[in-house]
């Protein structure tokens, strides 16, 4: 869910050390191609669903705002987490060198954001903030995202790219919605962070996480993709539920009291 930002940096699509170039190289589509055409589904219910639209025309209550930007910061820290796992495992120093600089990018610069708008809309202390618990719509995407990072290093990257990728889709559709209002994204209440997707410096992030998932495609297996075509698939379920969990606000359940 994160805007991750980073000064663009080559990413490295040398052989890894000490392995052999499959001999099926350039027969295979890429890895995002393939993952991309996968999610169409998605992509398009995403696009739709009405917590998207609703944030792109401006109609969106502050309340459901607030929380989605809640959780994100909740998301956010264990987000980075991940990245930072990634990035010692990864392949090659220009990985390594992206994969920490989001990390720490997620952790500081978007919080940040996230902390001074809750602030100043939503009366929250950064204290408050930083003990935001997760919802349980927010753990299950984390808990997959750790669960993944707990296999091999391309299966990781396959599962952190939608929140790159699939986020900046969704940013383009905000500020197309946000620009058929009167007045473009002027006087939209959330006009300031939708206007963020226009950072090219995001969108270079997103190309080069782009890169680091077929690279680190290049060398598996045909079952080791398709593990990593799942859990790229499974964090882009993860992502529609986040949002709309932005409507539905979902907290932990209690107990039913017995008769």
């Amino acid at each position: 869910m994160s805007i991750v930002t980073s000064s663009a940096v080559p990413v490295s699509a040398e052989t890894p050390a000490g392995v052999a170039e499959p001999a099926r190289r350039g027969a295979v589509r890429p890895f995002t191609e393939e993952a991309w055409e996968r999610i169409a589904g998605w992509r398009d219910a995403v696009e739709h669903m009405p917590f998207v639209r609703a944030l792109g025309d401006g109609s969106l209550p502050a309340e459901s705002f607030a929380f989605y930007l809640a959780q994100d910061a909740a998301y956010l820290r264990e987000y980075s987490r991940i990245l930072a796992r990634a990035a010692q495992v990864a392949p090659d120093p220009a990985a390594q060198g992206f994969l920490a600089r989001s990390s720490v990018t997620a952790l500081e610069v978007e919080t940040a954001l996230h902390r001074d708008w809750l602030g100043a809309h939503a009366g929250l202390a950064a204290s408050e903030v930083a003990a935001i618990e997760p919802s349980p719509v927010t753990a299950a995407y984390t808990g997959h995202l750790h669960a993944a990072a707990s296999g091999s290093y391309a299966e990781t990257v396959a599962a952190l790219l939608p929140c790159f990728w699939l986020y900046a889709h969704v940013g383009s559709v905000l500020v197309d919605l946000a620009g058929r209002r009167p007045g473009g994204l002027a006087g939209h209440p959330y006009g300031a962070w939708i206007g963020t997707y226009g950072d090219e410096a995001f969108q270079e992030s997103t190309r080069q996480a782009r890169r680091l998932a077929d690279d680190a495609a290049r060398w598996v297996s045909p079952d080791e993709r398709e593990r990593m075509l799942r859990a790229f698939e499974i964090s882009s379920v993860h992502e529609y539920l986040f949002f709309e969990q932005g409507l539905t606000a979902p907290t932990w359940p209690t107990p039913p009291v017995r008769a």
